[in-house]
């Protein structure tokens, strides 16, 4: 390895397209969390999960035009940190990266460990052997480092193809439940935000509407790395957006009328391929589930990895993590993220060793909790990074009256700032293990807050000298 102080990944000169972007975006996961953050979100709004899906993806098309727009004029490993940094300030800029990296880890870490809750049960039920959940977790975690450890084309192309590949049983089943009508018969109600049912709310449901898009944005921290980053980079944040979000919206909407009924068919698709085709075609939507959380865990290892070099190389982080192999990894930021999910694990497996709560309905086990504390956490973190990021967005842009981006600033901030004001709001605020994971959320600013103070303090030139490394382009527009 070598120090890459000074040194851009790809060393500025990268090889990665448009497609290889979108698959480091693809860390959204949409099969993934159309089956389980989906359902989650469907139980909060019942009635309207599509009408409040197409109002998510408006909100975050919102963000995805700010971040797109930055990219345009810089591009980095540091993605938002740098953003940040060269629009309202290098203060500003390294504590969203702070809290960036806070909450990425925490997803990070949360992603192996909801894998292992999937699969060990799978293996039960179809494999004819219970491994326990950890030794799943390690196995995925063992995957997801080797793709990342040989080179980002390797791991984007895997993500692209494990995504095509989930992408085939779900499509069959939307086919075959939209034909037949579900379990109540095709409408368009659905669509119609009133038509929620009683208790539920629009706006309870985009919590977790906006937690299945998280991650769109990593491609961002392939700037150094792709061949035409000012226009690759805006392209697949874009087309993200856009693909993530109608996958979401038909899902959402063959749950709807795919569950219920006289049956009581659970909003498990699953159980919904079980019912409407058969049991193959449910167990290949459990593998295609399996698969996608495999790909979002590359995509999630490969970004936070490199928002933590670039930190380092800054001087922000330990120098260790501004390393690289030879292959142009940042390969000890990357080891960093693997320990830290190590402990996570066993942390995660001494707390839930003795929970004696019962599974959920989707099939996990018990330490799928971990998950849930996690994921709540890292949510409540990027929203406010989101929240930032629109208000550098609306500065920057107005300026350069770019009227469709200082729009998409002020819509994606009224998203973001009302997903942390819900927190608060009684009969909206997260309880259980969620509300652990939100007191956790707000732990992590407090240390970013501490980390900036440190560094102001001991280092003030470093923090002057914030994402220096960004790469900035001329201000010629770029057609998407």
């Amino acid at each position: 390895m070598e120090n890459d102080g000074g040194i851009l990944l790809g060393e500025g000169k990268g090889k990665l397209t448009t497609i290889d972007a979108i698959g480091q975006s693809m860390a959204a996961g949409p099969i993934f969390s159309t089956a389980v953050i989906g359902a989650f979100m469907f139980s909060f709004c019942p009635g309207a999960s599509p009408a409040t899906m197409i109002l998510t993806t408006i909100g975050i098309m919102g963000l995805g035009l700010v971040i797109a727009a930055f990219a345009k004029k810089f591009s980095g490993a540091g993605a938002l940190y740098e953003y940040l940094a060269h629009s309202i300030g290098k203060k500003a800029g390294v504590l969203g990266a702070g809290a960036y990296y806070i909450a990425y880890t925490a997803f990070g870490v949360s992603i192996p460990i909801i894998a292992g809750c999937i699969i060990s049960p799978f293996c039960s039920a179809h494999l004819g052997f219970n491994p326990p959940w950890w030794a799943c977790t390690l196995v995925v975690l063992a995957i997801i480092a080797v793709l990342n450890i040989v080179g980002v084309r390797v791991s984007v192309k895997t993500q692209l193809t494990v995504l095509g590949l989930s992408m085939i049983p779900f499509a069959i089943l939307c086919i075959v439940v939209i034909a037949k009508g579900g379990a109540t018969g095709n409408t368009l109600a659905v669509f119609n935000p009133g038509h929620v049912q009683a208790g539920g709310s629009v706006f309870k449901g985009m919590l977790f509407a906006i937690l299945m898009f998280v991650g769109f944005e990593l491609s961002a921290s392939l700037g150094e790395e792709t061949a035409e980053p000012k226009k690759s980079i805006p392209r697949a944040v874009i087309s993200v957006i856009l693909i993530v979000g109608a996958i979401y919206t038909v899902t959402q909407y063959v749950g709807s009328i795919g569950s219920g009924g006289p049956n009581k068919i659970p909003f498990d698709f699953g159980v919904m391929a079980q019912v409407y085709v058969g049991s193959w075609l449910s167990i290949l939507v459990n593998i295609a589930i399996i698969l996608d959380i495999i790909g979002i865990g590359i995509g999630f290892f490969s970004g936070l990895s490199r928002v933590g070099f670039a930190l380092a190389r800054d001087g922000l982080l330990p120098a260790p993590m501004a390393k690289i192999s030879q292959r142009r990894v940042p390969a000890v930021s990357l080891w960093v993220t693997i320990v830290l999910t190590l402990i996570g694990t066993v942390i995660t497996g001494i707390v839930f060793a003795f929970d004696n709560r019962a599974s959920s309905a989707l099939g996990l086990i018990n330490a799928a909790w971990g998950y849930e504390i996690l994921s709540a956490m890292g949510t409540i973190i990027v929203a406010l990074v989101y929240a930032a990021l629109c208000v550098a967005g609306f500065k920057m842009f107005l300026k350069e009256k770019q009227w469709i981006t200082v729009v998409g600033a002020i819509v994606g901030f009224a998203v973001a700032v009302g997903a942390v004001a819900a927190q608060f709001i009684p009969g909206l605020a997260p309880t259980g293990d969620a509300a652990i994971g939100r007191t956790m959320g707000f732990i992590g600013v407090v240390v970013a807050i501490l980390w900036l103070v440190f560094h102001s303090v001991k280092n003030p030139d470093r923090v002057e000298a914030a994402a220096q490394h960004a790469l900035q382009h001329e201000l010629a527009e770029v057609e998407l």
